[in-house]
Formats: C-alpha cells, sequence, structure tokens
C-alpha cells in the first residue's frame, strides 16, 4: 500500500515538474532578456557574439531555454530571421561596411514537448558601427569566378571618390587561414583584380574576403563579403561533341568534377545557318540528346555548354563546346526536277528561235523544191514529161554499131 502511494505521488508530480509548474509560470510576469551583448572576435567580416541569457536556475530547470537571433544591415529597414540556437553565442559573416544590428531573445520551450513555446523575453538589441571612412571610398561591383576547380579570379571597381593614389589590398580567409592576394590584374573594363592559383581555394568551404584601401589623403572604407565558392564557378566545356546518324547528339563531360551527373544541366545551341536562326534545347543529367525538328534539306550547327543546376546552382554557364554539323540530304524531288527541265526547255526554245530569227536558219533549212511542171510545162503537156521527145532526141548509131556478114570456109580433110 505504501510503494502504491509513492507511485502514484511520483506520477503525479514528476509530469508538473518536467512541463513546467503552470503556478510557476503563472508567477514569471517577465522574462529576463539577454544582457552582456558584446563581440568578442573579427575575423574578415566574421563576428563571434556572446551574450548573457539573464535567467535563473529555477526558470532553467522548468523549461528547455532558446535564444532566437536576428540581424539587419544600417541600410535596411527588414530584420533577418536567422537561427533558433541552444547555447548564447553565435558566429556569423557579415558585410560590416554597411554596419549591422544584431538583436536577440530568450525563448522558454515545453520540456516534454520542445516545439511548444511557453514564453519569451524582450529583444536585446546592439549595433555594430562600419569601420571608418568614406562610403564613397568603397570598392563596387566586386565579384568573384571561380575557374578549373580552384583557379580564382576576383575583381573589383574602384570607390566613385577614391583618390588616384588608393591602394587596394585584397584578403581572403578559409580554414581559419587569412591569406594575402600577391597577384594583381586591371581587366579590359579597367577594373581591379586579384588572381588566386589552383589549390588555393577549397570548393567545399566558404570564402571570407575583404578588400581594403589606403591613401595618403583620406581613409578608405574596406568592403566585406563572403560566399560558396562553388556557386561561382564556371565549368570546363563539354568534349568530343558529336551528331549520330539519327540525329542524336552525344558529348562528354569535362575530366576532373567529381559531381554525379544529376546535378548538371545541359544547353544546347542549334543553328539554322541559312537563316542564321537559332534554338536553344535543354538537356538534365545526360549527356546525349535526340534532335528533333530537323529540316533535312538544311545545314545545321550545334554546340554544347554546361552548368551546375541541380544540387547546387552555379550563376555562370560554360564556354561553348566545339560544334559539329547537320549536312543536307541530297534528295530527288519530282516537282522541283520537272520544274527545272520545263525551265531549261523553254531557255533552249527562245535561244534556237533567236539563232534562227538572226542568222535565217528557217529559211535555208526550209527553202521549197522547185516544181519543174511549171519550169517546163511543154515537156509536161505536149510530151507527157517524155523528155527525149520533147528535146526531139535520136539515138545515134555509130560505125562500129553496124553489122557485116562474115563468110566462114570449112575445110574438110579426107584421108585416103
Amino acid at each position: 500500500m505504501f510503494l502504491l502511494a509513492a507511485y502514484l505521488t511520483i506520477s503525479f508530480v514528476l509530469p508538473i515538474v518536467l512541463s513546467g509548474s503552470p503556478e510557476f509560470l503563472a508567477n514569471l510576469t517577465d522574462l529576463n532578456p539577454p544582457t552582456n551583448l558584446q563581440t568578442i572576435d573579427i575575423q574578415l567580416g566574421e563576428l563571434t557574439i556572446t551574450w548573457s541569457d539573464n535567467l535563473s536556475e529555477d526558470i532553467k530547470n522548468h523549461y528547455n531555454v532558446k535564444y532566437i537571433f536576428d540581424y539587419k544591415y544600417f541600410d535596411s529597414h527588414t530584420w533577418e530571421i536567422d537561427i533558433r540556437l541552444s547555447t548564447p553565442d553565435y558566429t556569423k559573416t557579415f558585410e560590416l561596411h554597411r554596419g549591422v544590428y544584431v538583436r536577440v531573445k530568450n525563448v522558454l520551450l515545453n520540456i516534454e514537448d520542445k516545439k511548444k513555446q511557453m514564453k519569451e523575453s524582450n529583444w536585446t538589441v546592439k549595433g555594430i558601427q562600419p569601420p571608418p571612412g568614406d562610403p564613397e571610398t568603397l570598392v563596387s561591383n566586386f565579384s568573384c569566378v571561380v575557374y578549373n576547380h580552384s583557379n580564382m579570379n576576383c575583381t573589383w571597381s574602384i570607390g566613385s571618390k577614391a583618390p588616384s593614389d588608393t591602394l587596394y589590398i585584397m584578403y581572403y580567409r578559409q580554414s581559419e587561414t587569412t591569406t594575402r592576394c600577391a597577384q594583381y590584374f586591371m581587366d579590359a573594363q579597367g577594373r581591379h583584380g586579384c588572381h588566386i592559383e589552383q589549390d588555393r581555394i577549397d570548393l567545399e568551404e566558404d570564402v571570407l574576403v575583404c578588400v581594403n584601401g589606403s591613401s595618403n589623403s583620406t581613409m578608405i572604407l574596406p568592403y566585406y563579403t563572403d560566399f560558396d565558392p562553388q556557386i561561382y564557378e564556371k565549368y570546363d566545356p563539354p568534349l568530343n561533341v558529336e551528331i549520330l546518324p539519327n540525329l542524336t547528339v552525344k558529348w562528354d563531360k569535362a575530366p576532373g568534377y567529381a559531381i554525379q551527373d544529376d546535378c548538371f544541366e545541359y544547353q544546347l545551341e542549334v543553328r539554322e545557318l541559312a537563316e542564321n536562326r537559332i534554338e536553344l534545347l535543354s538537356a538534365s543529367g545526360k549527356t546525349k540528346f535526340l534532335l528533333g525538328n530537323i529540316n533535312p534539306s538544311k545545314r545545321y550547327s550545334v554546340k554544347v555548354r554546361v552548368k551546375l543546376k541541380y544540387c547546387k546552382e552555379t550563376k555562370f554557364w560554360s564556354d561553348w563546346s566545339n560544334e559539329d554539323f547537320i549536312e543536307p540530304e541530297h534528295t530527288f524531288n519530282v516537282m522541283q526536277t520537272v520544274f527545272t527541265l520545263a525551265m531549261i526547255t523553254v531557255l533552249v526554245i527562245l535561244l534556237l528561235m533567236f539563232a534562227f530569227r538572226r542568222y535565217k536558219v528557217l529559211a535555208i533549212i526550209f527553202k521549197p523544191i522547185p516544181d519543174p511542171q511549171k519550169k517546163f510545162k511543154e515537156l509536161f503537156e505536149e510530151y507527157n514529161g517524155d523528155f527525149q521527145k520533147w528535146i526531139g532526141y535520136q539515138i545515134p548509131i555509130s560505125k562500129a554499131d553496124e553489122f557485116y556478114p562474115v563468110v566462114i570456109e570449112e575445110s574438110i580433110n579426107f584421108e585416103a
């Protein structure tokens, strides 16, 4: 009986303790907000922010305590809902040249149901001022492109009010290692840039960047940013583009990319060469594509480019691949052949008529045959065409034709 009473007491009291006593929550009129909000580390725009939750041990024993962290830049009107934290510290990268507000508050959750919010405090806000410097000396149009897996070029335009003696220096950070750019250039558009050699960038980790400047006449406001290098990668173009007899286009992915094929998007440019008409076609995750709507009597060129799209989308297409061509089929066209022959026949007739008229060929070829009855009426009317009678002709008898009698004597010898 005693054990049963103890069991019932524990069964009744324990849920109240675990879930937070309603009486305890009712007596908790205000939940203290965090205090002592401060930044303890700054590395190329990456801040580590800490605070004190300012809560009693009784509250922590009755409830699950979480912290909600938001931020807003000085030039923005909207708070960015960032994260719910379990510990009173947070590390995040900011564009510090814009100045930023950070805020945090305490939230009490039910111990059994951690999604059930019981009470929350007011916000504690802290403003982090931008570094010193005229905002119009800040670089603009900053962008980076990663080539060949790890080569990277970053470019920027100088500030509108940056003095002519301003010297910009770029720093980048990965794996808690900060590196100063050693190779600078200027592109065709007059933008300054930094080239980072191969194997200096890890594509699996974000890059933190600071472009700082110095001048003898004024303070230059440094520029801060961070980015995922894989999103800014420009892939090598596909290789060995070939069009098979059945109008299937196939190609090879450039070597060196370990990403699975399903992550890639391919684009084909099919150009009808006679009219320079272009059609763009998409092929997802496969290195072949069957063409349709091809006019067999026309000539086409086909080339391919690629970008990462489905696992993580890159901002840049690759350059176009080599071209392959679809040659027109030489088929027999009956109507076209008949039309061509008719035109040739008409042309020949016109040429012959011109020649006959020019050189009186018809008059020569079709000159009339003279009728002897019209020329020699007497021969045919009086002598019925007897030419010998008409000319009174008699066949003369030559002396050679006269006959003379010849006496043939036959001698008979009698033998005695």
